[in-house]
């Protein structure tokens, strides 16, 4: 008896399926691809190349003698150095000291030292972008130590570099500003705002010897050359500036006492505006969060009407400064926020002036900040 027509078809159709089935074919992937977990860029004793630092997991190996530059045997990551002219040329030595293909597509981190050259790090992050395979949405971080080093610090159980990857995607975001690769080349080929990158460094913990790594401040970077670093402190206003803030606590001085605000979330409205002659730095920024500590010791809630003045005196104080912090920022000519953009949108027949002298524009512009701040009591006392 014939089979039907339809019949075949599901035939046909189930054995394609299957021979397309992913699975079978991955495995030889895996087999024979190393997925590189973290870069770090050094500069190296000849002044026209760059030391670069690779970190990839151990898949059930253990790290083969004279290649490793961790502190264990027993880690489940590998480090391994070299030094070239070039990106793609420290790939490829890198890859005669391996027995996979070195695959940066699943990249988490890139590491740079802050001591790198402009020029050098013109270079790194021009290769970078060029590279066909390179995952441009690893995160960009700088160091005041040697890039080796962060790579090469044992940080629990996990690889730095994955360490890295999962806290910049916890909620809570204020003492420094993500940036992934991409973001940071956009923001040194756009007009109009200064290029940042997150600080991450080695810190002395008192439960072992070991080190711990911990993040915090920006360095601010004109042309690729670093300017200046923010601290903490001044990345949190920056933050606030640019209604970036989500999940932090802070504390607001209130006369001899102090008050603390927690779960803290932050947006803003920015533009930059003429008034004649005069280029105006606007920025509204609102502050919503809960009161975790007041000036009064009792648990007795806190009448309305004291809470509005704690709301004014907040407003106030971060009023005062964002102000200063904005300051700062027009003294050393460094648009961190972005405002140049904003201008250029709504002016843009000054695009040749600001390509030639926003910094000098931006030093001289009139500041205009305003904060309000709410304080919600959501399920706690207020």
């Amino acid at each position: 008896m014939r089979m039907p027509f339809k019949q075949w078809l599901t035939v046909g159709v189930t054995v394609s399926l299957l021979i397309f089935l992913p699975g079978c074919w991955d495995y030889a992937s895996i087999n024979t691809r190393t997925a590189v977990m973290g870069v770090g860029i050094d500069p190296a004793e000849d002044p026209g190349k760059f030391e670069v630092t690779i970190q990839f997991p151990l898949l059930g190996k253990t790290p083969s003698s004279g290649q490793t530059t961790n502190p264990s045997d027993t880690s489940s990551y590998q480090n391994i150095s070299t030094e070239a002219v070039s990106l793609a040329e420290a790939f490829h030595n890198l890859q005669r000291k391996m027995d996979r293909e070195i695959d940066t597509s699943e990249l988490r981190a890139i590491v740079v030292n802050e001591n790198l050259s402009g020029e050098l790090m013109d270079s790194a992050i021009s290769q970078f972008m060029r590279l066909p395979r390179m995952n441009r949405l690893a995160y960009l971080l700088v160091t005041p130590e040697p890039a080796k080093k962060i790579l090469s610090t044992n940080v629990s159980d996990a690889a730095p570099m994955d360490f890295v990857d999962r806290t910049f995607k916890v909620r809570q975001q204020g003492y420094v500003i993500r940036r992934e690769l991409w973001q940071y080349w956009r923001d040194t080929t756009q007009l109009g705002v200064s290029p940042v990158i997150p600080i991450v460094q080695t810190e002395p913990t008192s439960a072992s010897s070991s080190d711990a790594l911990v993040f915090g401040g920006v360095c601010v970077y004109q042309n690729n050359q670093r300017l200046f670093t923010l601290n903490k402190k001044e990345t949190f206003y920056i933050n606030l500036l640019m209604g970036k803030v989500r999940g932090m606590s802070f504390d607001v001085p209130i006369g001899e006492s102090t008050v603390t605000l927690t779960d803290v979330r932050a947006k803003n409205r920015v533009r930059c505006t003429k008034a004649g002659n005069t280029i105006v730095l606007s920025d509204r920024i609102q502050v919503v969060g809960s009161l975790a500590k007041i000036v009064d010791p009792s648990p007795k809630p806190i009448p309305p009407t004291d809470v509005i003045k704690l709301e004014s005196q907040i407003s106030s104080y971060l009023t005062e400064q964002l102000t200063a912090t904005l300051e700062k920022l027009q003294a050393s000519k460094a648009d961190t926020i972005g405002f140049g953009r904003y201008y250029l949108q709504f002016h843009p027949e000054d695009e040749k002036k600001i390509r030639q002298s926003w910094g000098d524009m931006f030093a001289h512009a009139k500041p205009s900040i305003t904060v309000h701040v709410q304080i919600t009591s959501k399920g706690v006392l207020i």
